[in-house]
């Protein structure tokens, strides 16, 4: 018989905690090689965010010192730029027009004329809540010397004085008084004074010194078109000399005039039964041609009203109708060289009043139109007041075809018809029409058609894809062939 010894393990009762021991024992190793690995991982961070502190440090440094030059050149800047400010005066001398007594004073006239102006500018800035009075201030009067000159005296508004040198005594004297003032000539040439007139107004508007900038040119209402890309600039003012066109009301600019400088009317048309002479070559200007034009136009009904007037070079009436190049622009008006109620706008000899009526395509034998003469303020805003009044639109076949195919078949119309217009009607009349783009654009053939067949900008549209005209932008409108109704053709020159 055995004991209860012989079954009885004394290790037995340690094995158990002897396991849990050897577990704890890894475990502890497991945690011990985390913290190590953990430890590394973070010894590695905070060097690199020591390596990128030292650099930021660095770099604090160096933008302190780029801030700190920034400074002194900004402040070097704008020292500058307000020791160097100034305000410019554009004058589209071809329609903003001095006042006749000051310019039948010759070179005394254009000293008087460029005191009071500077005068009345720094008047109007100290007034002002800009409070400009200090700035230089710079004029540039850009126009046809030799066309406004013409027109002062065939229009009889300066009476007994020499055509030749008038104008440019006038100019030297205002030049001489005023070192910032000038006279630009640009001579003979459609719309020459326009073109330079934008561009000098483009470069001002963007020049930080030019802190005012002051445009006389609110007699031609294509200006209104130009300056909407301006709308939200701030010193830009306008110089309102004959009563602005209808589109420069619309705009947000301030409107100042200087009545005792610059004519507040219009010159009027020729004298009836007055015709420039033929001078000889060694006392006449010289006058290049310029291209043919397209069409006929209408005088102003003004000069049906305007009485003959006295002038150095009366004789008998030519039976011959004048030559304008561009009805409105004294480069024009100055070579008309008669009274009759049709102005013919070619550069060559004289032609009949009644001209064949005819339509114009490009080199790609696309329809180009024929450029319309400016409009008269004055009858523009007669015009829109009279259809404010009536409360309808024109009929363009009726006023400027003479028949209304719908009333012919009808006997209604959903436009205005009463009394036909006059000339200076029909020219505002047309110039509406031609905003409406022709359902056969570019590749329209009806020779009497009144609609617009292309951007009158295609090169350089304003409006972009918001153009009526969109789709002809780029189109090349120099015209290459003339069609008349029966069929001919006349190649332009």
């Amino acid at each position: 018989m055995s004991s209860g010894y012989d079954d009885y393990d004394p290790a037995q009762s340690y094995l158990h905690p002897l396991h849990n021991f050897q577990q704890l024992t890894v475990a502890r190793a497991s945690v011990e090689h985390n913290l190590q690995a953990a430890y590394e991982d973070l010894i590695i961070k905070f060097r690199a965010k020591c390596a990128e502190c030292d650099r930021e440090q660095r770099n604090a440094m160096v933008w302190e010192k780029e801030h700190r030059f920034a400074e002194r050149e900004l402040r070097a800047l704008k020292a500058d730029a307000e020791s160097s400010q100034f305000a410019y005066v554009i004058v589209d001398g071809d329609g903003a027009i001095f006042r006749e007594d000051l310019i039948a004073r010759g070179e005394e006239g254009g000293g008087a004329a460029a005191q009071a102006l500077l005068a009345e500018i720094q008047a109007h800035f100290k007034e002002s809540s800009t409070n400009y009075s200090r700035l230089d201030v710079f004029v540039q009067v850009i126009l046809s010397l030799e066309g406004l000159s013409k027109a002062l005296i065939t229009t009889g508004t300066l009476k007994n004085t020499d055509e030749r040198t008038i104008l440019p005594q006038f100019a030297r004297g205002f030049c001489r008084e005023q070192p910032l003032f000038s006279f630009v000539d640009v001579g003979w040439g459609k719309e020459q004074a326009d073109h330079k007139v934008r561009e000098v107004f483009k470069v001002m508007e963007k020049n930080i010194h030019c802190r005012a900038l002051v445009l006389a040119g609110c007699h031609d209402n294509g200006y209104a078109t130009f300056l909407q890309s301006y709308r939200n600039s701030r010193k830009i003012t306008l110089l309102e000399t004959t009563p602005a066109a209808a589109d420069f009301r619309k705009l947000p600019f301030e409107r100042i005039s200087f009545p005792q400088i610059f004519r507040s009317k219009p010159l009027l048309s020729a004298p009836p039964g007055f015709s420039l002479p033929i001078l000889s070559q060694q006392n006449s200007f010289s006058s290049p041609s310029t291209p043919s034009a397209s069409y006929a136009v209408p005088a102003s009904p003004v000069a049906k009203a305007s009485s003959p007037a006295a002038s150095p070079f009366k004789q008998e009436p030519k039976k011959e109708n004048g030559v304008a190049a561009r009805p409105g622009s004294w480069a024009a008006v100055g070579r008309a060289a008669s009274a009759a109620q049709i102005i013919d706008i070619s550069s060559s000899a004289k032609k009949s009043a009644k001209e064949r009526a005819f339509y114009q395509i490009n080199k790609d034998n696309e329809r180009v139109d024929v450029p319309l003469p400016k409009l008269d303020p004055a009858a523009k805003e007669a015009f829109e007041e009279k259809t404010r009044i009536n409360g309808a639109n024109f009929c363009n076949r009726f006023h400027l075809q003479g028949s209304c195919k719908q009333f012919d078949i009808t006997g209604q119309c959903s436009y205005i018809h009463g009394e036909r217009f006059g000339p200076a009607e029909q020219l505002i009349l047309k110039s509406r029409a031609r905003g409406l783009p022709c359902a056969s654009g570019s590749q329209c053939q009806d020779i009497w058609c009144t609609s617009g067949h292309h951007c009158s900008n295609p090169k350089s549209c304003w409006f972009n894809k918001d153009c009526r005209f969109s789709d002809t932008h780029g189109m090349d409108i120099k015209p290459t062939m003339k069609i008349y109704e029966d069929g001919s053709r006349e190649v332009v020159v």
